[in-house]
C-alpha cells in the first residue's frame, strides 16, 4: 500500500504505465482493482492509502513524470 498525505486542492494521478490508444476500461483493470482508503485526517491534511496493481503509476501532483 502507498501512503500519500494531501492538503486541500492538491492531486494524486493513477495511470497505466504504457497506455496503448486503443485500451478498453476493462483491459486497464485487469491487473486488478485499486481501492483508495482514509487513514486519518489532521487539521488541513487527509492521509491516503492506495492498493493498485503494479502496472499503473501513482504520482503526486507535485511530482514530474
Amino acid at each position: 500500500m502507498l501512503i500519500l498525505t494531501r492538503r486541500i486542492g492538491e492531486k494524486i494521478y493513477i495511470y497505466p504505465d504504457d497506455l496503448p490508444e486503443e485500451m478498453t476500461v476493462k483491459e486497464l483493470f485487469e491487473g486488478g482493482q485499486i481501492a483508495i482508503e482514509v487513514l486519518g485526517v489532521k487539521g488541513m491534511q487527509v492521509k491516503i492509502g492506495i492498493d493498485a496493481p503494479k502496472n499503473l503509476t501513482i504520482l503526486r501532483d507535485d511530482v514530474e513524470k
